[in-house]
């Protein structure tokens, strides 16, 4: 019986690949998976070669997902220290705060973003395991839009990583993923987000057994098919959204603890829409976990000049309209 490297698809190098791996250390990477990988490895790779689908490389041992150990290592979880507590947004980028409301204090002591000082979200909080960029950005593609599963496993272990490290979590909780409308779900043959959810939840329960989880994925609904958000501006998204989404089994969330899972946070129009649908269901809390999180771009420019003494020419308002504005354009295609 002889074995075989993943997809024998070949694949031009894709253009999200952002490795952070200096050459010398991406090449001691590959001598150590030369070394280690079995004789079965070494004889079915030479037979049945496949490329990495990220970087093009070529896969040194049997796998069910066509990603190399180089791009698998390539992929840093955000800093806690610099994210507000609620929504995860980032505080500042080299040292530049990113607005000076934005180092204001929580109720409990935590920092908070601008946006959650003015208007706090109603879900509890939301964390992400790494930024939506680079590699990670690269693996959400290939599970999401070249229909390649297999990645899942994988992405839910690191996002099971990110909420095991959350001790303020509620000892019981029912764990819901985002659903996506039957006509997407028929047309990509899944949804990515249940995937990552079932991995996220098996993994989790090995992390912290102290967690009594409840399997619900399919508790919410999506009642209409909804605009693309690519290209929407926050108002535009939660607009799109509104009355979206229901919850076609309110048993197994009323009174409850909710995890949401989902596959990446851009705005929060969606973590904030389903925490209002599940909460109107009659769920306690809701807490939101994402493997992605897109930050904003462009802080360092918005705050730096007014804090040299120099005037924007604008008042906070127009700032913040600005901010937004900027922020839609680097998105990409979002659910």
């Amino acid at each position: 019986m002889v074995g075989r490297c993943v997809f024998p698809r070949q694949s031009p190098r894709s253009p999200d690949r952002a490795s952070t791996l200096p050459p010398s250390e991406m090449a001691a990477w590959r001598a150590v998976a030369r070394v280690l990988r079995s004789p079965v490895d070494a004889v079915s790779c030479a037979i049945f070669p496949s490329p990495c689908r990220l970087c093009n490389q070529p896969l040194l041992h049997l796998s069910t997902a066509p990603i190399c150990a180089v791009c698998w290592a390539d992929l840093p979880e955000q800093i806690p220290d610099n994210l507000c507590t609620v929504c995860g947004e980032r505080l500042s980028v080299g040292g530049l705060r990113f607005a000076t409301t934005a180092a204001a204090r929580g109720a409990d002591g935590g920092n908070l973003c601008q946006l959650c000082e003015r208007a706090r979200p109603s879900f509890q909080l939301a964390v992400a395991y790494g930024e939506y960029e680079g590699t990670l950005r690269a693996l959400i593609h290939l599970l999401k839009y070249e229909h390649i599963p297999t990645v899942a496993p994988r992405l839910g272990v690191l996002l099971a990583g990110t909420i095991a490290q959350r001790q303020d979590l509620t000892p019981s909780l029912t764990v819901v993923a985002v659903p996506l409308h039957a006509s997407k779900q028929r047309e990509r043959g899944f949804n990515q987000t249940a995937l990552l959810a079932e991995a996220t939840v098996r993994s989790l329960r090995r992390q912290r057994p102290d967690l009594a989880l409840q399997v619900a994925f399919e508790a919410m609904g999506r009642q209409r098919a909804t605009e693309n958000q690519s290209g929407l501006t926050p108002h535009q998204r939660r607009r799109n959204l509104r009355g979206a989404f229901f919850v076609r089994q309110p048993e197994k969330v009323t009174g409850r603890a909710v995890l949401l899972l989902d596959d990446i946070y851009t705005t929060g129009a969606t973590a904030r829409e389903c925490t209002r649908t599940l909460l109107g269901a009659g769920a306690i809390s809701v807490h939101v976990a994402t493997l992605a999180r897109s930050q904003r771009e462009g802080v360092a420019f918005w705050d730096a000049a007014p804090a040299a003494g120099t005037t924007m020419g604008a008042s906070s308002p127009e700032r913040m309209a600005a901010n937004e504005s900027v922020t839609v354009s680097s998105f990409g295609n979002r659910d």
